[in-house]
């Protein structure tokens, strides 16, 4: 399940870990954009943190595009290098407004400073950065952070400020992310969070206790930058999703994909029709059909809306279209709907495969095909489309490419069941290769391998290659400390000794199986441990 899941990122749409990935066009997915052309209020619309009336089509976070979903966000894209003089001058005129007690005026230019910082690559995995440009990139946001922080919670500009240092937490939370810095991401985001939801009811308490009767304009323009606030808090939660999904804590990651999605549902009642929500629908999809989640009718649905939404962004050809049929073909190869799986598989072939040369979808298609018909007992095709699989990655992937080793031991599963061991044999002996080159001598992954192969040898009766491929397993479950995995391999070479008439060395594996069981707190009624006492006591009778 888990080398499926890696090789499915089930949706690319909204994974934030690409190197390539940039802030600006993180902000496009999930813009401020909530209203149409033809709305004059939000056309006049002043953002908390800038002196500018917004033009929604031109200017201030820009609006998605069909553009920017589709094509992974332009993610490899240059975006204009800022000068470094340019948000030094912006931080030095905001310090001069902050030393004169005018916050509006200082906010405004860290807030430019920011918005400049957005749309540079300087705070960008993009390669041979310049370590000067970045540290200077880090000042300035911390400089609006800690200059936001300063302003008295009594001032007239403390919404401003507050929305201003949700913006630098967010950023240098990001900053952080690229960096691998979890820990310090994490904390930069919680404390955005937090002062995302200051700015809504800090909105609040102002527009209630503004006296007299409330204009219809004023109602508008009051429910405009509430929205506009929720639809920020919302990103801020779809970010630390994705961190957490990184960090391993997967039950958190779709609880703050949930908390999302309830939000944007406020400003937008039928997400179906917000494109922005794409990335956050394929996220908890994602998230659900992860193994230690395995809420796949739950994912079904979220997918099946990112599908609809594709076709109706892109055309039913385009290859996020194949992409979306992927992940709908894996959940119904988990639901055990396996017919289903190889129709929804073609059709996702027939998309990635019209003129578009080898792309990742076409191979992921291929996989669910195959391990579908594996289920559905047809193993000859089922081998013919894993071989498909290699073929088309070996002609992008490296030889010692892991996702290599996923099909490889996926053929042995199906030679095996045709009781074809020698063919079996072969191909978990290229897993092997493949992983040793992949993750070194020492994995548990490298293990298991061994183990399988161990057993089609002594399917074979070739107990001296079984012995000796359970001592390899054996030897790596030792070193990594997985005593359950010794014990299972004690127990294994017990029962290839006792078979080959070499009972004391059985007697000794066995004995060895037992201590390893009670370290890892096996109990007895674990099988491994069932039959270690069944075969110790038959010894002991004898």
């Amino acid at each position: 399940m888990a080398a499926v899941y890696s090789q499915h990122e089930l949706s690319e749409d909204a994974t934030l870990s690409s190197s390539s990935r940039k802030p600006k066009s993180l902000r496009k997915l999930f813009s401020k954009k909530l209203f149409t052309k033809s709305n004059n209020q939000a056309a006049d619309r002043t953002d908390a943190s800038t002196s500018r009336h917004y033009d929604f089509e031109n200017s201030g976070r820009e609006q998605p595009t069909s553009q920017s979903i589709e094509q992974g966000e332009s993610l490899d894209q240059d975006w204009p290098v800022v000068e470094e003089r340019e948000i030094s001058a912006l931080n030095d005129k905001g310090n001069e407004f902050f030393g004169k007690n005018e916050f509006d005026a200082a906010l405004r230019m860290y807030s430019e400073a920011l918005k400049l910082l957005k749309n540079s690559n300087i705070i960008t995995d993009s390669g041979d950065r310049n370590e000067q440009a970045e540290e200077n990139a880090t000042k300035v946001l911390e400089m609006s952070l800690r200059s936001s922080k300063l302003v008295p919670q009594n001032s007239s500009h403390y919404y401003r400020a507050s929305e201003v240092m949700a913006d630098a937490m967010e950023n240098i939370g990001l900053v952080l992310f690229k960096q691998k810095d979890y820990e310090r991401a994490s904390a930069m985001y919680g404390d955005a969070l937090v002062a995302r939801q200051k700015c809504i009811d800090l909105l609040t308490v102002r527009f209630k206790s503004q006296k007299g009767s409330k204009s219809k304009e004023a109602m508008a323009k009051y429910q405009e930058e509430k929205n506009a606030c929720k639809v920020d808090l919302a990103n801020t939660l779809f970010y630390t999703a994705l961190l957490r999904e990184r960090q391993g804590h997967v039950d958190e990651a779709f609880r703050a994909c949930e908390d999302a999605i309830l939000l944007r549902r406020e400003v937008f009642p039928d997400l179906k029709t917000d494109a922005a929500s794409l990335s956050l629908l394929s996220t908890i999809g994602r998230l659900y059909c992860h193994e230690s989640v395995q809420r796949y009718e739950d994912a079904l649905g979220y997918f099946h809306e990112v599908h609809r939404m594709k076709c109706e962004l892109f055309g039913k050809r385009h290859l996020g279209v194949a992409s979306s049929l992927n992940s709908i073909a894996f959940i119904y190869l988990n639901l055990g709907d396996y017919d289903k799986c190889v129709v929804i598989s073609d059709r996702a072939i027939d998309i990635a495969s019209n003129g578009r040369g080898l792309n990742k979808e076409m191979c992921v298609a291929w996989t669910n095909k195959g391990d579908a018909q594996e289920k559905l007992g047809q193993y000859v095709d089922a081998v013919a489309s894993y071989e498909k699989v290699l073929d088309l990655q070996s002609a992008c992937l490296s030889e010692d490419d892991i996702a290599n080793a996923e099909v490889y031991e996926k053929m042995a599963d199906s030679y095996l069941s045709m009781n074809d061991i020698q063919q079996a044999t072969s191909s978990l002996e290229d897993a092997i290769l493949v992983k040793i080159e992949a993750l070194g001598d020492e994995n548990e992954e490298l293990a298991k391998s061994y183990r399988k192969l161990a057993e089609c040898y002594e399917m074979t009766q070739d107990y001296s290659n079984s012995i000796k491929s359970h001592t390899r397993a054996l030897r790596i479950f030792k070193h990594i400390g997985d005593k359950e995995g010794a014990a299972i391999e004690h127990n294994k070479m017990g029962g290839i000794l006792k078979k080959s008439g070499d009972y004391n060395k059985a007697m000794e594996h066995y004995m060895a199986s037992l201590w390893h069981s009670r370290e890892a707190k096996l109990p007895s009624t674990n099988p491994i441990v069932a039959d270690t006492i069944r075969n110790v006591a038959s010894f002991q009778t004898n």
